[in-house]
């Protein structure tokens, strides 16, 4: 009982902190107007590579992703 009740309050603040870290990275490209050719460079050299906040938002993002799903596969067994 208390086992999935603490996987149950780690799978929402775990899919919440996932939800945050993938709404909080940049775009690289304009949105739909990038899909149809809309003639959008970037400035400076940006080319696409990511740098500094990206990057760490980047790697939280998988760490809590392989998290998520860890935690969501103990939830589905001790269920």
């Amino acid at each position: 009982m208390i086992v999935s009740t603490a996987l149950i309050v780690g799978e929402i603040v775990f899919g919440l902190a996932l939800m945050a870290s993938i709404l909080l990275q940049s775009g690289y490209t304009p949105g739909m107007s990038g899909a149809f050719g809309g003639g959008f460079s970037q400035p400076n050299g940006y080319g696409g590579k990511k740098q500094g906040v990206d990057e760490l938002l980047s790697r939280v993002t998988v760490v809590l992703a392989i998290v998520f799903a860890v935690v969501t596969l103990l939830l589905a067994r001790f269920w």
